[in-house]
């Protein structure tokens, strides 16, 4: 799946939008030295280099609009990124080499956040950790949905990689986006675009067809602002954790799904078996596989709710056991409980970064400065990410199946199982390797390869994919590829934005 270095470019055209480009961000933010270039092109999935003509660093949704007409006179593609921590997915790098690296880290507005209303009008640059603090400094009441990964990481490129949150799905927060289109115009969706609205955030909906999704997980433009839902803090949030063996999967796995169904579950479940726990811990010893939600609500819905759950999961085989906050206070707390409770709160952790260091071997754990600098240490880190209907018997399939490939090239995956409701569960299957091994960087590679491949045969397809898989899944039929060619021409004629990127690569 690896794709070529380079890409020709006409010069002429080239030296035309840098020297353009200039003009619209200042010759500082159209950064061209051979190192930095190489820097952005380094990656913790060992990908090959893309080689790219520039980094652009925009720091207004206008200067976005410019730097987009300028690609497309010129027809020098832009690849988006926002902090590019795409880790084990591409990280900075483009699908097709040739272009310049669109960085949007220097938009890093919160424009704004409704108490009442629970949402926040966020730029790409804006990441996890700034929308925390803002939100506990001046809105208490509301809290962030986060993920595991870094702090810095950024809000919205994972909600446009479809990415998912400790307790719910990051697509299915967006109340409206604010986008360049490839013919250089910025556009808002819904009710945004009007802007007379009274409640423009408010209906997510908007009059007439829901552009929304046509820029999540697309190439049809740029994103420079998303409103986003927030969540109520409540009275009483208590962890629910349960542990289990493999022989037992299956039956878990169909009481989540009938818990999810009673209405007793409504936070996604996040089950991890026991490689990826120790990505997450710096225990040696935990069990095969222990799985976490959220319950949230008044003290007597979480009590009754707890204990419904328990009871369910215990008759299914697990050992459950709730965590209240009192339980991660104070400095004698499990380290791990404390981060997943922080994270399921909304404070997003680098526990688990520095787990992962320790996982991967390191002797020392770099500080909270350079833990998520995964780019620039030896950690390699491949992704693939199947998604399964909330069936104990697939899950079980599944397992086996990755646990088959991977034993072939002597790696143990660390694997995810994450139940979003009682219809379907997104799975993450991590292989980890040291980068300054050639053989095992090999392996690796030939193992995620493999994974894509049998399990497509098998039947499973995949809901967020790595720069090296786009070109195998773009030539299925996994998704209307014909349409959304057809609507790439309409909203991006000269092809600039991000050419491969969830789209057939050869268009």
């Amino acid at each position: 799946m690896n794709h070529p270095h380079g890409e020709s470019l006409d010069h002429t055209d080239q030296d035309k939008a840098i020297a353009a480009w200039r003009e619209i961000l200042g010759t500082e933010a159209v950064v061209r030295t051979p190192e930095e270039l190489a820097a952005a092109e380094r990656n913790t999935s060992a990908f090959p280099p893309r080689h790219l003509v520039a980094i652009l660093r925009p720091t207004r949704a206008e200067q976005v609009t410019e730097v987009v007409r300028v690609a497309r006179e010129h027809r020098v593609p832009l690849y988006p990124i926002s902090t590019g921590r795409n880790w084990g997915l591409g990280s900075k790098l483009p699908v097709r080499p040739g272009g310049a690296l669109l960085d949007l880290s220097g938009l890093n507005r919160i424009r704004s956040v409704d108490t009442r209303g629970r949402y926040a009008v966020v730029e790409p640059g804006v990441t996890q950790a700034q929308l925390a603090d803002h939100l506990a400094a001046h809105a208490p009441t509301l809290v962030a949905n986060v993920t595991g990964s870094s702090p810095n990481s950024s809000v919205i490129g994972n909600l446009l990689e479809r990415g998912t949150g400790f307790r719910r799905h990051r697509a299915d927060e967006v109340r409206g986006l604010e986008v360049v289109i490839g013919l250089g115009e910025l556009v808002r969706t819904g009710l945004w675009a009007d802007p007379g609205a009274r409640h423009a955030h408010h209906y997510r909906h908007g009059l007439g067809p829901g552009l929304d999704g046509l820029f999540v997980q697309s190439n049809l433009g740029v994103v420079t602002a998303a409103v986003v839902d927030l969540l109520p803090r409540r009275e009483e949030l208590r962890l629910l954790m349960f542990s289990f063996s493999e022989e037992v999967l299956a039956g878990v796995f169909d009481t989540v799904g009938e818990l999810f169904t009673a209405d007793v579950l409504r936070s996604i479940v996040h089950v991890f078996n026991d490689k990826r726990i120790l990505s997450m811990s710096a225990s040696t010893q935990v069990p095969t596989w222990t799985g976490v939600v959220a319950v949230d609500g008044s003290r007597a819905q979480v009590a009754l709710a707890v204990a419904e759950a328990s009871a369910a999961l215990a008759a299914a085989g697990a050992a459950p056991r709730e965590v209240s906050a009192e339980a991660v206070a104070g400095e004698a707390a499990d380290p791990l409980l404390s981060a997943m409770y922080a994270v399921h709160s909304g404070r997003p952790s680098t526990a688990f970064l520095e787990g992962l260091h320790q996982a991967t071997g390191a002797t020392t754990v770099p500080d909270a400065a350079t833990v998520d600098a995964l780019d620039d240490s030896t950690i390699g880190y491949l992704a693939c990410m199947p998604v399964i209907a909330v069936d104990g018997a697939a899950a079980r399939e599944l397992v086996a199946l990755v646990e088959g490939v991977c034993a072939e090239y002597a790696i143990v995956p660390a694997l995810a199982i994450n139940p979003m409701n009682a219809d379907y569960a997104e799975v993450v299957i991590n292989l980890y390797f040291d980068r300054t091994d050639p053989d095992q960087t090999r392996a690796a590679h030939a193992c995620n390869d493999k994974l894509y491949r049998r399990l497509y045969a098998e039947g499973f397809r995949f809901y967020r994919v790595g720069i090296d898989a786009m070109e195998f899944l773009t030539e299925q039929d996994t998704a209307p590829w014909g349409v959304i060619s057809q609507l790439k021409a309409a909203l991006d004629p000269a092809g600039v934005i991000a050419p491969g990127r969830y789209c057939p690569v050869g268009d």
